[in-house]
């Protein structure tokens, strides 16, 4: 999907992805990790979500990555924190004309940019990844190019929390993008060892207007860990 979308997306505030509380998940899932005390931990595609304050919350560190500098902003100003920022990498990415920006502030830093522009460098001291946005939010033919970008630029040994969602998509169209458990197989068992935490049927009343007269639409909860 083209950068443009997204940006978009922002810009008419048509985020129904966005929680305004902390993802239940993540708060029920997260301690099974086992992440060291200041350690940090990475979030893809983390919009302006509230489960970036949950990490500092547990002793750690955070670092968000998200294309749109709107979002960034948001996040920081919402929860009003003072942010620095420093361009990192002015080189044109291939999905965008944004310049690569780090914004910091004590415990939640965000680069804000194309996901496939960052550099190993920049992670080079990541312990754990929480992926609630990133895998859904990628159609079919990018979700091996996201995983084989997450394996250049992460260290080697890490953790991670994945969040999915799986329905029928002759009744849907994405983003968020069903990913089958199936495929959570395929794209992470020769890296990774994988347990099923939870299998959850999300509720017609409790879905997007769009999504309520669906057959079925569920939540996955995966646990990760470098072989």
């Amino acid at each position: 999907m083209h950068s443009s979308y997204w940006h978009q997306r922002w810009q008419e505030q048509r985020i129904g992805f966005h929680l305004d509380t902390i993802n239940p998940y993540l708060s029920k899932y997260w301690p099974k990790l086992k992440v060291p005390k200041n350690s940090r931990v990475f979030v893809p595609l983390c919009g302006k979500s509230l489960d970036l304050c949950y990490f500092p919350q547990q002793g750690l560190k955070v670092l968000g990555n998200e294309l749109s500098t709107l979002a960034v902003q948001d996040f920081y100003t919402e929860q009003q924190l003072n942010a620095s920022k420093t361009v990192i990498s002015d080189e044109n990415s291939a999905t965008g004309q944004t310049p690569m920006t780090l914004w910091h502030s004590e415990d939640i830093d965000i680069i804000s940019g194309d996901f496939f522009a960052l550099k190993k460098e920049q992670l080079s001291d990541i312990k754990a990844v929480y992926d609630r946005a990133a895998l859904v939010a990628l159609p079919s033919e990018m979700r091996k190019n996201y995983v084989q970008k997450i394996l250049e630029i992460l260290p080697e040994k890490i953790s991670m929390l994945l969040l999915t969602l799986d329905y029928n998509e002759e009744e849907k169209q994405g983003p968020p993008f069903s990913v089958t458990q199936d495929e959570v197989f395929s794209l992470y068992e020769p890296y990774f060892s994988i347990e099923l935490l939870e299998v959850s049927p999300i509720e017609p009343r409790q879905r997007s207007p769009r999504s309520q007269n669906m057959s079925y639409f569920n939540e996955r909860v995966f646990l990760l860990n470098s072989k």
